[in-house]
C-alpha cells in the first residue's frame, strides 16, 4: 500500500488554516482534517491515519502546541513542524526543547512550506535510524511529493545511475538515492543480491545460484552476494 502523506493541520487562525489546506492539496497531499485546539487534534489522531502534523505553537486553550508536540513524540511518533508568528527567545527555546523536526515562521509561501515538510521528513527518518526502530513503512519523495510506502508491499529496488526504482505490489517509484544509503533505512529482510539490486526476501518465489524470482521478475545474484543471499534464505526457511 502507498499513498500521499495524510496531513493534519492544527491552527487556530481560520484564514491561515485554509491557506495551508489549499497549498497542501495543490502539492498533492491529503488533508486529514483541521483542528483549532489540542483536544480536537487528539480526536483526529485517534480516529484517523495521520502521517504528518503542521502545528501552530500558540493554539488557543489550556493545552498549547508545545504540549501537543510532546504527545506526538511520546505516544504517536509522528513527524511535525512548528508554525508560528512569534520568534521571541522564550517561544523558540520552549519549542526547541520538544525536538521538533522543523520550524516555519508566518507569513510564508508555498515553497517554504514544501521545503519545511521535506526537511522535517529527512530529520524524522534520521531519528528513526538512530533509534534502530524497525519501520512498517517508509516515506519517499516521488514526483515532487512525499508518499508513505508500506514495506510489506515493497518487492525490490533497482539502481539506475543516480536513481532507484522501487517496485511495489501495484506501483513503481523513482527516487534520487543510492543503494547503500537506502538499504540502511530498511529492515533486515531486505538484502542486496547484486550491487544494483535490493530484494525483499519475504517476496522471493524461487531462487538458484544466479537469480531470484519475485513476482515473476528474475533478479540477478552476483558472486559477491551469493553467500549472503543463500544464508538469508536458509535462515528465513528455518524460522518458518
Amino acid at each position: 500500500m502507498s499513498a500521499p502523506l495524510q496531513i493534519l493541520i492544527v491552527e487556530d487562525e481560520y484564514i491561515t488554516q485554509k491557506t495551508i489546506s489549499v497549498f497542501l492539496r495543490e502539492m498533492g497531499y491529503h488533508v486529514v482534517g483541521c483542528a483549532m485546539q489540542a483536544d480536537e487534534a487528539l480526536r483526529y489522531l485517534n480516529q484517523h491515519t495521520v502521517d504528518f502534523v503542521i502545528l501552530d505553537i500558540t493554539i488557543k486553550g489550556e493545552k498549547d502546541g508545545i504540549w501537543l508536540a510532546e504527545k506526538l513524540h511520546q505516544q504517536y511518533s509522528i513527524p511535525y513542524i512548528f508554525l508560528t508568528a512569534y520568534v521571541d527567545d522564550v517561544t523558540v527555546k520552549n519549542a526547541i526543547a520538544t525536538n521538533p523536526y522543523g520550524y516555519l515562521v508566518k507569513p510564508f509561501q508555498k515553497a517554504a512550506l514544501f521545503s519545511a515538510i521535506e526537511i522535517a521528513l529527512i530529520n524524522f527518518n534520521k531519528c528513526q535510524q538512530v533509534k534502530k526502530e524497525t519501520p512498517a513503512s517508509i516515506v519517499v519523495k516521488h514526483q515532487d511529493i512525499f508518499e508513505k510506502v508500506t514495506l510489506d508491499h515493497l518487492y525490490y529496488i533497482e539502481s539506475q545511475k543516480n536513481y532507484l526504482i522501487l517496485t511495489t505490489s501495484h506501483k513503481q517509484y523513482r527516487i534520487r538515492a543510492t543503494v547503500t544509503d537506502f538499504l540502511e533505512k530498511l529492515p533486515e529482510n531486505f538484502i542486496k543480491t547484486h550491487k544494483g539490486f535490493i530484494v525483499n526476501t519475504n517476496k522471493i518465489q524461487s531462487f538458484s545460484s544466479n537469480v531470484v524470482t519475485i513476482n515473476g521478475q528474475k533478479i540477478p545474484v552476483s558472486k559477491t552476494y551469493k553467500d549472503i543471499v543463500f544464508n538469508s534464505l536458509h535462515h528465513s526457511t528455518l524460522k518458518q
